[in-house]
């Protein structure tokens, strides 16, 4: 039957091995498939994908392999290099599942009839009569939800996260009990296509960019300080590389692309209490000029923090918090929940 053919994203780790085998005794007719995205990384380079096609093979499902990295370099990769270099601190990973991982899938999935999509994700789904809803991980540690707050919510009912309701350690011990060659396999960290970590040296290497551009370091009030190396080399929040020169310590309160500046201060002037969002997506039923109560989260590690939504059209939002939130930093996601509910998010552009 079509509804029960799946196509099931392989990373090559365990995460997605064991949804694999999840689906596999749910009765799905799966297809594996790994997206080829970048020519070294850490995550579906060379030997993942041997993994992945290893898996397959345990599993008796046909796999293959999808040639997505131009589509990758333009629409992520490229993307963050625009971001740093508006003064900016980019999230590929959701814009990686925004722009390209799922929708894509899921057109390759309907030439082959298969009508699901399975992922190695920790979050879950639940149905509620306003239709289907997007849940937190049962794995606080490794929630997943954070990351795929951009997704449509149109295509939510034909997803599926097996491990989503599994910890890491049950997600490990049913590997071993199957035999999966990935039972131990470390997690990939970090940025895919960075893979020593290293954005600067990536931001020179791939896109030329010129990263010792020197320029003014000021105060709040625009008062010139000294000079800083290259605004490319700082992010919001950040203490150090500002040099020395003050009794107390200086953090990056903002950068000023455009003016060339790095604008510092003491830590009291990191914390923000309202934050302007734009390219706002939502998985709920939100209309403009509604006001929600919302916990949320403003990078992934962070832990989730009351908040006022205001919907102020369906692409821009504003949240407001009873407690400053610090080092609010553009260009991270900026992701609202309601319980173990994920509403949506945007994109943060400012703060107050």
């Amino acid at each position: 039957m079509a509804d029960k053919k799946a196509l099931i994203a392989l990373s090559g780790g365990v995460d997605s091995a064991v949804a694999a085998l999840l689906m596999q005794e749910q009765g799905y007719e799966l297809t594996g498939v790994t997206m080829r995205l970048w020519p070294r990384s850490r995550c579906c380079d060379e030997k993942d994908i041997e993994d992945a096609a290893e898996i397959c093979a345990r599993l008796e499902i046909p796999y293959t392999v999808l040639d997505y990295r131009e589509a990758f370099r333009r629409q992520v990769v490229d993307v963050f290099v625009a971001e740093y270099q508006a003064g900016r601190t980019p999230n590929p990973c959701a814009r990686c599942n925004q722009f390209l991982k799922f929708d894509a899938l899921l057109a390759e999935g309907e030439k082959l009839g298969a009508t699901m999509l399975a992922t190695g994700h920790y979050a879950r789904l639940a149905e509620t009569p306003s239709g289907t809803a997007l849940l937190r991980g049962r794995d606080d540690a490794k929630d997943q939800s954070y990351f795929l707050f951009a997704i449509g919510a149109g295509i939510l009912p034909r997803l599926r996260f097996p491990v989503g309701g599994m910890n890491k350690d049950e997600v490990r011990a049913m590997a071993r009990k199957h035999g999966l060659p990935v039972a131990a396999k470390q997690d990939s960290q970090d940025i895919c296509f960075v893979p020593d970590g290293d954005y600067r040296r990536f931001l020179e290497d791939y896109a030329g960019l010129d990263m010792a551009q020197e320029g003014e370091m000021v105060d709040s009030s625009g008062q010139v300080l000294g000079h800083h190396p290259g605004t490319l080399n700082f992010t919001v929040g950040q203490r150090k590389g500002l040099g020395g020169g003050s009794d107390q310590p200086r953090y990056v309160l903002a950068l000023d692309s455009t003016r060339n500046r790095v604008v510092v201060g003491g830590e009291d002037e990191l914390y923000r209490c309202v934050v302007s969002l734009a390219e706002c997506n939502w998985l709920a039923d939100l209309s403009p000029g509604e006001t929600h109560a919302v916990t949320v989260k403003l990078r992934y590690r962070s832990r989730a923090a009351s908040a006022t939504l205001h919907l102020l059209s369906d692409a821009q939002a504003e949240l407001r918090f009873p407690e400053p939130q610090r080092a609010v930093t553009p260009g991270q996601a900026a992701v609202c929940y309601q319980g173990e509910r994920l509403l949506g998010g945007g994109w943060i552009q400012g703060t107050e």
